[in-house]
């Protein structure tokens, strides 16, 4: 080789060199040029496909999904939060692709679970609804106190509509967890119905075997027993007519279950009879012993039916006395039936007739030593020195001689110590006492709870 080619080549490279050398630092830096370029692109398109993920996760926390049931897409987000950005800006732009085309995949995730779940739901919703629908039921053919099952239709009526009304996820768990509780409370007023159905069943078993047949005083006793929780249970809705009355609940609940037994004592068949019977003094003695119980410190109550008055001391009878009141249905002659009270007390009183002379009903001044005041227009417990302690008790009313116009004779020592002992504002019930039904005696009230009259007589 000549020294003149050597020139020329050393001469060559130092021309082309430089030249290579700029094109290639060019290039590289037209690549990270256009990297930052495309990495700022796919890091917008990332982060605003993230933003909708997370404010639908947001919204989709709020609507009731819990934690636990956006778990399977919150995990994988977490997950799409440890990758790391690649140092080599080159590839940073396929790497925020595949970050955004995750994020898709996990809203169309999103989307499925919160259908599947809000399905879920809806099927939870209508299932615990349709249970607790059927328990009911169930709990009212077994013969369930009427104000038990109509509290439970309540509660399921409400859940229903809440139904009807739901529109998020939330809504219909709300009416699951409803429907839940009333399917629990039903099912256990039908375990406790029918524990009670046989204990009664049981009872009737005992009274059909000790009757040796005789129909006829199996239902005797089942009348008797019916006729006293009806009255008991009728004393106590008087009572409540004033102020309520403890543990007035537990009468009603006893008195439904009563009476839906009431009608197999009249039955022909002897254990049905007897399974009346049963009942009747089954409920009949709850009835009783709940009323004594929730007796107010001192009352009065008095038994048109029976022409007779109890007087109760923190539930018990410390006074009882037959007595002669006013007729019903007769114009001037009726005593009142109602929740009335002590209004009043004098001693002695005269009792002046409302009617001139000449009228069938007038009579003349005619003086009681003791009387305690229960209405307005004049009704009184009071002494009748005209009446022989002998004359008072049933029947009695009906003696045009002996009967009132609406007061109630007493004899003159328990007229006084009535007096002594009643305060004012003490309950006074005067009731029937048929032995019919509590709404029937209801129905014959003629007071208000003030003890104003809203008859004449």
């Amino acid at each position: 080789m000549s020294l003149s080619g050597t020139r020329h080549r050393t001469v060559f490279l130092r021309i082309v060199a430089p030249i290579v050398l700029a094109a290639v630092v060019a290039g590289g830096i037209g690549l990270v040029l256009w990297g930052n370029a495309s990495s700022a692109q796919a890091s917008t398109t990332y982060q605003q496909r993230r933003h909708t993920l997370d404010t639908r996760l947001k919204v989709a926390s709020q609507q009731g999904y819990t934690s636990q049931d956006l778990a399977p897409v919150t995990t994988q987000v977490r997950a799409l939060d440890g990758a790391r950005e690649p140092w080599w800006i080159p590839s940073r732009p396929g790497f925020y692709g595949r970050q955004a085309s995750e994020t898709s995949r996990l809203q169309a995730e999103l989307d499925a679970l919160q259908g599947r779940l809000f399905a879920q739901s809806q099927a939870d919703a209508a299932k615990q609804l349709g249970d607790a629908r059927s328990v009911i039921g169930q709990a009212q053919q077994s013969n369930a106190a009427d104000s038990d099952v109509q509290a439970l239709q309540r509660r399921l009526d409400t859940a229903t509509k809440a139904r009807g009304a739901a529109h998020t996820l939330k809504d219909y768990r709300t009416v699951a967890l409803q429907g839940q509780a009333v399917l629990k409370d039903a099912g256990t007023l039908l375990a406790q119905t029918q524990q009670e159905n046989q204990a009664v069943q049981q009872a009737a078993q005992q009274i059909a075997a000790q009757a040796n047949g005789n129909l006829g005083a199996v239902q005797q006793a089942g009348n008797q027993a019916l006729a006293g929780g009806r009255n008991d249970a009728s004393a106590a809705a008087y009572l409540n007519k004033g102020d309520p009355f403890k543990g007035y609940d537990a009468i009603q609940r006893a008195y439904s279950r009563l009476e839906k037994f009431a009608g197999l004592i009249a039955s022909g068949d002897l254990g049905q009879a007897a399974q009346g019977t049963a009942a009747a003094q089954r409920y009949a003695s709850q009835i009783h012993d709940a009323v004594i119980k929730g007796m107010p410190g001192q009352a009065v109550v008095i038994s048109f039916q029976d022409q007779h008055l109890w007087a109760y001391q923190n539930g018990q009878v410390v006074l009882d006395s037959p007595v002669t009141t006013g007729i019903r249905g007769v114009t001037d002659f009726g005593t009142d039936f109602g929740p009335m009270k002590v209004l009043w007390k004098d001693h002695p009183h005269t009792m002046k007739s409302p009617w001139p002379k000449g009228s069938p009903y007038y009579y003349p001044d005619t003086v009681v030593q003791w009387a305690t005041f229960f209405t307005k227009t004049g009704e009184s417990i009071h002494d009748a020195n005209w009446e022989p302690d002998n004359a008072l008790g049933p029947g009695s009313q009906f003696n045009p001689s002996f009967r009132s116009h609406g007061c109630v004779h007493i004899p003159a020592g328990k007229a006084q110590w009535m007096y002594d002992w009643a305060p004012l504002g003490m309950p006074v019930i005067v009731y029937p006492g048929d032995g019919s039904a509590v709404a029937n005696q209801l129905s014959q009230i003629t007071t208000d709870d003030q003890g104003n009259p809203q008859s004449a007589g």
